[in-house]
């Protein structure tokens, strides 16, 4: 099924993250490759620094059942999330959706390389999964490349340098496809990467394509990478709109990096592709169910999209 916390998520490479774009309501046809009807369905992403999230339970249905969504609820899971001893008990939270179970209050940070377990049990089945949160990351610059030679024209001003003020620096002004957009990081231990690019005002112009698409979507995300040197290029056909926008690289944990690469709803919005990377059905590590229960660390660079008088 489709992931509604996952996928935003890997869509939007933004937390709930990030990481806080996440709908509502799961769809009928977002039951994919089912062994049967009732198995569980687990859908949690953690992100180093932020509170425990909230998580979604649901159940597969068959693919002719008209009354999917409904039969779809899980209302009497026991949901559990275990940090070493420590153990948080997750309560339903009708009035958030249906689907979605919250976290006791004032959760506490997801911590760097540390291993959280997701226990779900309901109607005498109990689904497990584990993810290892990475280490801390950080983007150490970004830098604005000659088109013709690839050296550093500019280096932009980070949010570490000037917090929101990087929005304000003119050396965060990018000309629209003038030269290259690079961010650079010192690799971490994971097994791979997603960037993600959101533009942040909603009034922006769209900036002049060679090919037009209607009601452009504000958000994307590139395949999962490996990125080894620690360097991803943003290519400009990522680029719908003038204004502020925010490019988001994710340092993926194992979990997060598979389902990525397999989930074909993920594919589809990829603003880069990889030959070779189609997967009959999604990579999953759940015992007892299905999902992803992933997690990641993330930094930003941010900047202003300007078009070339």
């Amino acid at each position: 099924m489709i992931l509604r916390n996952a996928v935003s998520l890997i869509l939007t490479a933004t937390s709930c993250l990030v990481i806080a774009a996440c709908q509502a309501e799961r769809t009928p046809e977002s039951l994919f490759g089912p062994d049967a009807a009732g198995k569980l369905v687990l859908d949690g992403l953690l992100i180093v620094g932020r509170p425990l999230p909230p998580v979604y339970v649901t159940q597969t249905v068959a693919a002719v059942d008209r009354d999917s969504p409904r039969h779809a609820v899980v209302p009497d899971a026991v949901v559990e999330i275990r940090q070493g001893d420590r153990v948080f008990r997750y309560a339903r939270d009708p009035d958030a959706g249906p689907f979605q179970y919250s976290p006791p209050p004032d959760p506490p940070e997801v911590v760097p390389g540390t291993k959280y377990v997701m226990v779900v049990t309901a109607r005498g089945t109990t689904a497990r999964t584990t993810t290892v949160t990475p280490g801390a990351f950080r983007v150490r610059e970004g830098v604005v490349l000659d088109q013709r030679t690839e050296s550093v024209q500019r280096r932009l001003k980070t949010f570490a340098d000037l917090a929101e003020g990087v929005f304000l620096a003119p050396e965060n002004r990018v000309v629209y496809k003038a030269g290259f957009l690079e961010a650079r990081f010192d690799p971490i231990d994971v097994p791979g990467y997603q960037v993600g690019i959101v533009s942040l005002d909603r009034d922006a112009e769209e900036v002049a394509r060679e090919i037009s698409e209607d009601s452009p979507d504000r958000t994307g995300s590139s395949p999962a990478i490996e990125s080894t040197e620690g360097r991803v290029r943003l290519p400009w056909f990522a680029i719908y709109y003038t204004g502020r926008h925010l490019m988001r690289i994710y340092a993926v944990d194992r979990n997060w990096y598979d389902y990525a690469r397999s989930g074909a709803e993920a594919q589809e919005s990829w603003f880069g592709g990889l030959a070779g990377e189609n997967f009959r059905r999604p990579l999953f590590h759940v015992e007892g169910g299905i999902g992803l229960f992933g997690s990641a660390s993330v930094d930003s660079i941010g900047f202003v999209i300007v078009e070339d008088p």
